[in-house]
């Protein structure tokens, strides 16, 4: 392993779930992520990488349904772990497809499912998600008006991962009747966005993420997926947030890896093993609070538990440029883009409650430093 590739997966979590999707998974993450990793960082991620992906079944683990003994949730979340510890890029982009997947999942309507389902499952059909913007405070950002069986959509979308990559993106709008609004649209100019620009990202830039603009946007009822009471989803939403997100464990899992790998000062070797031992009992905490704690309970503690993952992996990715020194500073370095890629984490799908308990994390770590003789 060299400072600027990783040329072999990090170890799996403990008690991973040896689950041939897993397996598969595993391997075009190593034959393929991690050794273009470096490239896929300074350039874009490729369409290649997320079809790989697709035929080991990786694009429809969030219905994938285990033979056992592992739950679906056990194999669903090692598979995003390995993907974000061989290349946080094609993470990035894979992570967006699984919200469209399960509302499609899960939609009323029969033929929507069979027009989406097994192909959004299959990964043949790529989707991204433009959702973000619901969780701002203040007027909806982007409203749906309707217009005879179908809807308008106006506004104007923050975010959306995977532009000139996805087929199709699922997009959350406000209606005057205090319902949210879930519609998947070509993801194409064609479709009825407009002013599309790319965002210059200093993490995942690679992303392909844009903002874009709806100007009465035409959502023919086919395309219609949800229509969810505002205050359900809020309510959904908010349990769900709290919980840490798998791909930060990827992120911890490769820097501890580069940290202890062949070669390594001992000072450092043993800080990564120290480091890793941490990162295990907090994703036993936090696992455990996602499968054995009702989702509507526990908000506080599961907002700690995130703060200290997320404390963590920035601490992790540091000492891997401390540990690298001067080489870290050169283009393609993994020690810099996994820093790149754990400051990401801080921001993704980031709350005021998630910020103000990331904060309150950093400054009981500065308290504990202060308190050592």
């Amino acid at each position: 392993m060299s400072a600027a590739t990783l040329t072999a997966l990090p170890r799996p979590a403990p008690g991973h779930p040896a689950d041939p999707l897993v397996t598969r998974t595993r391997d075009v993450a190593g034959s393929l992520l991690a050794p273009a990793a470096a490239t896929t960082a300074e350039s874009l991620v490729p369409r290649s990488h997320l079809d790989a992906l697709a035929a080991a079944g990786a694009l429809g683990s969030a219905v994938y349904r285990p033979a056992g003994p592992h739950t679906a949730a056990q194999v669903r979340r090692e598979v995003s772990e390995t993907i974000a510890a061989a290349d946080g890029a094609t993470w990035c982009v894979f992570a967006q497809h699984h919200h469209p997947l399960r509302e499609v999942a899960a939609c009323p309507d029969p033929a929507i499912r069979e027009r989406w389902l097994a192909p959004m499952t299959a990964g043949s059909v790529l989707a991204a998600v433009a959702t973000s913007h619901l969780r701002r405070p203040g007027p909806p950002t982007v409203t749906a008006l309707p217009d005879g069986a179908g809807w308008r959509l106006h506004g104007r979308l923050a975010w959306l991962t995977g532009w000139g990559l996805a087929d199709v993106v699922l997009v959350g709008a406000a209606t005057g009747d205090d319902r949210i609004l879930f519609a998947l649209l070509d993801c194409d100019e064609r479709a009825g966005f407009t002013g599309v620009r790319p965002h210059r990202l200093w993490s995942m830039a690679a992303t392909r993420t844009v903002s874009a603009d709806l100007d009465g946007t035409a959502v023919p009822p086919g395309r219609v997926i949800a229509l969810h009471p505002t205050a359900d989803w809020r309510r959904d939403d908010a349990a769900h947030r709290p919980n840490v997100n798998p791909g930060v464990f990827g992120t911890i899992r490769a820097a501890t890896a580069h940290l202890t790998a062949a070669g390594r000062d001992p000072g450092y070797r043993d800080l990564g093993l120290r480091m890793a031992a941490e990162a295990d009992a907090l994703r036993t905490g936090a696992y455990h609070l996602v499968d054995e704690v009702p989702a509507h309970e526990a908000a506080a503690e599961r907002l700690a538990v995130r703060a200290a993952v997320l404390e963590l992996a920035c601490r992790a990715a540091t000492a891997c440029v401390a540990a690298t020194g001067g080489a870290s500073a050169a283009t393609g370095s993994l020690p810099a883009r996994l820093l790149a890629e754990a400051s990401f984490h801080l921001v993704q799908a980031q709350t005021p409650e998630s910020r103000t308990a990331t904060g309150d994390r950093m400054l009981a770590v500065a308290a504990a430093i202060a308190r050592t003789p």
